[in-house]
């Protein structure tokens, strides 16, 4: 879409939150829906000037921009243009035989802001612009932990039951995801993430993006290689699925990229469709000149710009 187009459109967005999820709502009125894993702990919100001379602080340190920080995320609207255009691609003829995966792969070094890109970037980007014909998304997000088949089924209950300690349905749809089917081929398969996803209610109009942050984690921190499998095989077979109700978005380490050798197809499919999230050195604030300036950090937006570079 060209710049023109874009200023053309309603880029404002609004955050509705209860207890389970969040809603961003884009000035067109188009709406992605949140469910997370770990429900996060509601913060003592800062108190705002009144005067008017400057807001709450728009910087957030070393922490993550997330879903709810989609106004305030500036810097890398190139970057998130381009996700946006790759994941709508991933989208286009899910119903014929050869189609890609609907998995996006954000890739790149420790800190260098995958998290915050995928997180504060393209998932509001995805109420600004849903993808044609779906503009009711739901986004279930985790990180995988010590158990990711835990993680993942906790998330799918929230999205089926709107209840904030889903804990029968948390182990229904663990079992769920432990099924094995057979194709026509007797090839073992786990397709539980598929089928969970085909009876969710307006599947159709409201599709589900599963977006696996950290996904460096299934590695790193879950020890039974069976499980791993069980995980990974539920994204893939989903993501692959010709009804096209579920798409994957991963952010992974590239450090971690030959672990993925051990999954040949999601080795391949990070292959042919990962994007590289580059790292961004100190010098850059050296050479912008951005050391020793007085202006207010909420009013200095080339600062911002810079500084969330440094984000997880």
């Amino acid at each position: 879409m060209s710049d023109s187009g874009l200023r053309d459109e309603n880029r404002s967005i609004r955050v509705e939150k209860d207890a389970i999820s969040s809603a961003i709502i884009s000035g067109d009125g188009n709406k992605v829906v949140i469910y997370q894993y770990q429900l996060e702990h509601q913060l003592k919100e800062e108190k705002v000037s009144t005067t008017g001379e400057i807001g709450a602080n728009p910087y957030k340190g070393l922490l993550a921009f997330l879903e709810v920080d989609g106004e305030r995320y500036f810097g890398r609207e190139k970057q998130i243009e381009k996700l946006w255009n790759l994941f709508r691609t991933l989208h286009e003829n899910t119903t014929q035989p050869e189609t890609s995966l609907r998995l996006l792969p954000i890739l790149g070094p420790s800190g260098s802001g995958k998290s915050s890109l995928a997180r504060a970037g393209l998932i509001p980007e995805l109420a600004r612009r849903p993808l044609p014909g779906k503009s009711q998304a739901r986004v279930a997000v985790l990180v995988p932990g010590t158990h990711p088949v835990e993680a993942l089924a906790t998330v799918l209950a929230r999205v089926a039951t709107n209840d904030q300690t889903p804990v029968a349905k948390t182990r229904e749809f663990a079992q769920e995801l432990k099924q094995t089917s057979s194709n026509t081929t007797d090839t073992i398969i786990y397709d539980g993430l598929r089928r969970i996803a085909n009876v969710l209610p307006e599947i159709t109009v409201s599709p589900l993006v599963v977006l696996v942050d950290q996904f460096e984690e299934v590695y790193s921190l879950c020890d039974d290689p069976t499980e791993r499998q069980i995980f990974i095989e539920n994204l893939i077979h989903a993501a692959g699925d010709r009804s096209g109700c579920v798409s994957v978005i991963i952010t992974l380490r590239s450090d971690f990229l030959g672990e993925t050798q051990r999954h040949p197809a999601l080795n391949q499919a990070i292959a042919k469709l990962g994007v590289i999230v580059p790292a961004i050195y100190i010098f850059l604030l050296i050479q912008n000149n951005l050391y020793g300036q007085t202006k207010p950090l909420a009013k200095n937006k080339c600062l911002l710009k810079t500084l969330d570079f440094k984000s997880p």
